[in-house]
Protein backbone atom coordinates (compact mmCIF):
# COMPACT_ATOMS: atom_id res chain seq x y z
CA UNK A 1 0.00 0.00 0.00
CA UNK A 2 1.40 3.57 -0.63
CA UNK A 3 0.35 6.82 0.67
CA UNK A 4 0.38 9.26 -2.20
CA UNK A 5 2.45 12.67 -1.27
CA UNK A 6 2.92 15.38 -3.01
CA UNK A 7 0.43 14.86 -6.01
CA UNK A 8 1.04 17.77 -8.67
CA UNK A 9 -2.52 20.15 -9.13
CA UNK A 10 -3.53 20.63 -12.08
CA UNK A 11 -2.23 23.81 -12.66
CA UNK A 12 1.42 22.30 -11.83
CA UNK A 13 0.72 19.48 -14.37
CA UNK A 14 -0.09 22.07 -17.19
CA UNK A 15 2.73 24.61 -16.54
CA UNK A 16 4.94 21.07 -16.49
CA UNK A 17 3.45 20.61 -19.32
CA UNK A 18 4.38 23.39 -21.00
CA UNK A 19 8.31 23.05 -20.30
CA UNK A 20 8.07 19.53 -21.87
CA UNK A 21 6.72 21.00 -24.75
CA UNK A 22 9.21 23.30 -25.13
CA UNK A 23 12.12 20.64 -24.16
CA UNK A 24 10.09 18.54 -27.15
CA UNK A 25 10.83 20.81 -29.85
CA UNK A 26 14.03 21.97 -29.00
CA UNK A 27 15.67 18.00 -28.69
CA UNK A 28 15.41 14.97 -31.14
CA UNK A 29 13.25 12.49 -29.33
CA UNK A 30 13.79 8.08 -29.50
CA UNK A 31 12.58 5.33 -27.87
CA UNK A 32 10.32 2.80 -26.86
CA UNK A 33 6.76 4.66 -27.29
CA UNK A 34 6.66 5.73 -30.50
CA UNK A 35 3.22 7.20 -30.41
CA UNK A 36 -0.78 6.43 -29.65
CA UNK A 37 -2.78 4.59 -31.72
CA UNK A 38 -5.55 6.89 -32.30
CA UNK A 39 -4.91 10.95 -31.78
CA UNK A 40 -6.96 13.82 -31.69
CA UNK A 41 -9.87 14.31 -28.97
CA UNK A 42 -10.49 10.27 -29.39
CA UNK A 43 -7.32 8.79 -28.74
CA UNK A 44 -8.89 6.58 -26.13
CA UNK A 45 -11.70 3.96 -26.65
CA UNK A 46 -14.84 2.77 -24.25
CA UNK A 47 -17.58 3.51 -22.71
CA UNK A 48 -16.79 5.94 -20.31
CA UNK A 49 -15.28 7.54 -23.13
CA UNK A 50 -15.75 11.63 -23.33
CA UNK A 51 -12.33 13.03 -24.90
CA UNK A 52 -8.59 11.64 -23.90
CA UNK A 53 -5.87 13.88 -25.91
CA UNK A 54 -1.99 12.20 -25.96
CA UNK A 55 -0.22 15.27 -27.29
CA UNK A 56 3.14 14.57 -25.84
CA UNK A 57 5.09 10.91 -25.40
CA UNK A 58 8.72 11.39 -25.00
CA UNK A 59 11.61 9.51 -24.75
CA UNK A 60 14.95 11.64 -23.77
CA UNK A 61 16.43 8.46 -22.50
CA UNK A 62 15.64 4.92 -23.92
CA UNK A 63 16.38 2.07 -21.22
CA UNK A 64 16.27 3.96 -18.07
CA UNK A 65 14.81 1.22 -15.97
CA UNK A 66 14.62 2.22 -12.35
CA UNK A 67 16.83 5.42 -12.84
CA UNK A 68 14.71 8.28 -13.21
CA UNK A 69 15.38 11.78 -14.09
CA UNK A 70 13.96 15.07 -12.84
CA UNK A 71 11.25 16.33 -15.02
CA UNK A 72 11.94 17.67 -18.04
CA UNK A 73 14.72 15.02 -18.84
CA UNK A 74 12.69 12.41 -17.55
CA UNK A 75 10.57 9.84 -20.54
CA UNK A 76 7.24 11.34 -20.02
CA UNK A 77 3.44 10.42 -21.41
CA UNK A 78 1.26 13.45 -21.47
CA UNK A 79 -2.56 12.70 -21.04
CA UNK A 80 -3.36 16.80 -20.12
CA UNK A 81 -7.42 15.58 -20.88
CA UNK A 82 -8.84 12.37 -19.97
CA UNK A 83 -12.38 13.06 -19.47
CA UNK A 84 -15.13 10.20 -18.48
CA UNK A 85 -18.62 11.08 -19.71
CA UNK A 86 -19.41 7.73 -18.22
CA UNK A 87 -18.91 5.38 -15.23
CA UNK A 88 -16.80 3.34 -17.34
CA UNK A 89 -13.20 2.59 -18.68
CA UNK A 90 -11.59 3.98 -21.30
CA UNK A 91 -8.45 2.28 -23.16
CA UNK A 92 -5.53 4.33 -24.76
CA UNK A 93 -3.47 2.03 -27.21
CA UNK A 94 0.48 2.51 -27.65
CA UNK A 95 2.47 1.32 -30.13
CA UNK A 96 6.08 0.27 -29.41
CA UNK A 97 9.44 -0.09 -30.90
CA UNK A 98 12.70 -1.69 -30.09
CA UNK A 99 15.41 -0.10 -28.07
CA UNK A 100 17.70 -3.33 -26.74
CA UNK A 101 16.55 -2.85 -22.83
CA UNK A 102 13.76 -1.57 -20.60
CA UNK A 103 12.58 2.12 -21.15
CA UNK A 104 10.41 3.68 -17.69
CA UNK A 105 8.18 6.27 -18.70
CA UNK A 106 6.96 9.01 -16.28
CA UNK A 107 2.97 9.61 -16.55
CA UNK A 108 0.85 12.71 -15.97
CA UNK A 109 -2.97 12.78 -16.61
CA UNK A 110 -5.65 15.21 -15.78
CA UNK A 111 -8.88 13.02 -15.10
CA UNK A 112 -12.06 14.82 -15.44
CA UNK A 113 -14.81 12.94 -13.91
CA UNK A 114 -18.07 14.51 -15.72
CA UNK A 115 -20.48 11.29 -14.88
CA UNK A 116 -22.44 13.37 -12.04
CA UNK A 117 -21.40 10.98 -9.63
CA UNK A 118 -18.82 10.81 -7.33
CA UNK A 119 -15.81 8.21 -7.09
CA UNK A 120 -14.08 6.52 -4.17
CA UNK A 121 -11.48 4.29 -6.33
CA UNK A 122 -10.04 4.38 -9.80
CA UNK A 123 -8.33 1.21 -11.27
CA UNK A 124 -5.26 1.11 -13.76
CA UNK A 125 -4.30 -1.98 -15.70
CA UNK A 126 -1.70 -2.59 -18.30
CA UNK A 127 -2.51 -5.34 -20.55
CA UNK A 128 -2.76 -6.46 -25.00
CA UNK A 129 -6.09 -5.37 -27.13
CA UNK A 130 -8.73 -2.85 -26.85
CA UNK A 131 -12.62 -2.84 -25.65
CA UNK A 132 -13.97 -6.76 -25.66
CA UNK A 133 -10.25 -7.59 -26.68
CA UNK A 134 -8.42 -6.44 -24.37
CA UNK A 135 -6.36 -9.48 -22.16
CA UNK A 136 -4.29 -8.68 -18.90
CA UNK A 137 -1.05 -8.43 -19.36
CA UNK A 138 0.85 -11.57 -18.05
CA UNK A 139 3.37 -11.18 -14.88
CA UNK A 140 6.83 -11.41 -15.31
CA UNK A 141 6.90 -10.16 -19.09
CA UNK A 142 8.42 -7.36 -18.04
CA UNK A 143 5.30 -4.63 -18.68
CA UNK A 144 4.44 -3.64 -15.41
CA UNK A 145 3.82 -0.17 -12.92
CA UNK A 146 7.07 0.70 -11.39
CA UNK A 147 5.29 1.65 -7.87
CA UNK A 148 9.23 2.37 -6.21
CA UNK A 149 11.12 0.11 -3.51
CA UNK A 150 11.55 -2.21 -4.43
CA UNK A 151 12.25 -1.58 -7.97
CA UNK A 152 14.87 0.96 -7.80
CA UNK A 153 13.16 4.08 -7.31
CA UNK A 154 11.43 6.35 -4.61
CA UNK A 155 8.92 7.78 -6.91
CA UNK A 156 5.74 6.15 -5.99
CA UNK A 157 2.40 6.59 -7.80
CA UNK A 158 0.44 10.08 -6.57
CA UNK A 159 -3.04 11.67 -7.11
CA UNK A 160 -4.20 14.87 -5.86
CA UNK A 161 -7.88 13.34 -5.19
CA UNK A 162 -6.96 8.94 -3.69
CA UNK A 163 -4.27 9.29 -1.15
CA UNK A 164 -3.70 5.48 -0.92
CA UNK A 165 -2.47 3.21 -3.90
CA UNK A 166 -2.89 -0.92 -3.45
CA UNK A 167 -0.83 -2.72 -6.19
CA UNK A 168 -2.63 -6.15 -6.26
CA UNK A 169 0.28 -7.12 -9.09
CA UNK A 170 2.64 -5.96 -10.80
CA UNK A 171 0.01 -4.60 -13.93
CA UNK A 172 -2.77 -3.38 -11.68
CA UNK A 173 -3.06 -0.10 -9.53
CA UNK A 174 -5.83 0.66 -7.80
CA UNK A 175 -5.99 4.60 -5.70
CA UNK A 176 -8.55 4.45 -2.83
CA UNK A 177 -9.24 6.31 0.27
CA UNK A 178 -10.29 9.61 -1.20
CA UNK A 179 -13.13 11.01 -3.80
CA UNK A 180 -12.85 12.03 -6.97
CA UNK A 181 -15.82 14.66 -7.38
CA UNK A 182 -17.06 16.76 -11.03
CA UNK A 183 -14.09 17.90 -12.48
CA UNK A 184 -10.35 17.15 -13.17
CA UNK A 185 -7.71 15.61 -10.57
CA UNK A 186 -4.15 14.63 -10.96
CA UNK A 187 -2.71 11.06 -11.28
CA UNK A 188 1.08 9.92 -11.68
CA UNK A 189 2.59 6.78 -12.12
CA UNK A 190 5.44 5.14 -13.87
CA UNK A 191 5.24 2.39 -16.48
CA UNK A 192 7.99 -0.12 -17.78
CA UNK A 193 8.14 -0.79 -21.26
CA UNK A 194 10.26 -4.01 -22.48
CA UNK A 195 11.47 -4.99 -25.82
CA UNK A 196 9.59 -8.11 -25.10
CA UNK A 197 6.37 -6.15 -26.31
CA UNK A 198 7.78 -6.51 -30.27
CA UNK A 199 6.68 -10.31 -29.84
CA UNK A 200 3.36 -9.04 -28.99
CA UNK A 201 0.89 -8.27 -32.49
CA UNK A 202 1.60 -5.12 -33.98
CA UNK A 203 4.42 -3.97 -30.84
CA UNK A 204 1.53 -2.65 -29.11
CA UNK A 205 -0.15 -2.14 -25.18
CA UNK A 206 -2.88 -1.20 -23.59
CA UNK A 207 -3.42 1.32 -20.55
CA UNK A 208 -7.43 0.95 -19.03
CA UNK A 209 -8.64 2.68 -16.17
CA UNK A 210 -11.77 2.46 -14.82
CA UNK A 211 -13.47 4.75 -12.20
CA UNK A 212 -15.39 3.08 -9.25
CA UNK A 213 -18.48 5.20 -8.25
CA UNK A 214 -19.19 5.63 -4.93
CA UNK A 215 -22.24 2.94 -4.13
CA UNK A 216 -25.95 4.61 -4.92
CA UNK A 217 -27.92 4.51 -1.55
CA UNK A 218 -30.46 2.16 -2.74
CA UNK A 219 -27.51 0.08 -3.39
CA UNK A 220 -26.43 -0.15 -0.23
CA UNK A 221 -29.99 -0.74 1.37
CA UNK A 222 -30.04 -3.45 -1.10
CA UNK A 223 -26.75 -5.18 0.23
CA UNK A 224 -28.05 -4.54 3.43
CA UNK A 225 -30.92 -6.66 3.06
CA UNK A 226 -29.69 -9.21 1.32
CA UNK A 227 -27.10 -9.35 3.72
CA UNK A 228 -29.23 -9.49 7.33
CA UNK A 229 -31.41 -12.08 5.15
CA UNK A 230 -28.65 -14.65 4.59
CA UNK A 231 -27.69 -14.00 8.73
CA UNK A 232 -31.23 -14.73 9.02
CA UNK A 233 -31.00 -17.97 7.11
CA UNK A 234 -27.56 -19.02 8.77
CA UNK A 235 -29.06 -18.68 12.14
CA UNK A 236 -32.18 -20.68 11.27
CA UNK A 237 -30.09 -23.34 10.10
Amino acid sequence: MYHCKGALSPAGNFGLLLSITVFWTSSASAGVITSATMFGPNAGIGPGLGTVSVPAIITVLPNNDNVPAPAVLDNNIFVPIKRFDFSGFIDIEFVVTASDGVTEYQVFESVDNNTGVNWNGYRMELGHGVGGLFVPSMPGDGLDFDTGPPGGNDLPPVSSAMPLVARPNEDTLVYSAGIHGSGAETYQFRVDVPDSLIGRPAGRFTLRQTPLPVPEPSSLVLLGAALACLMGYRSRG
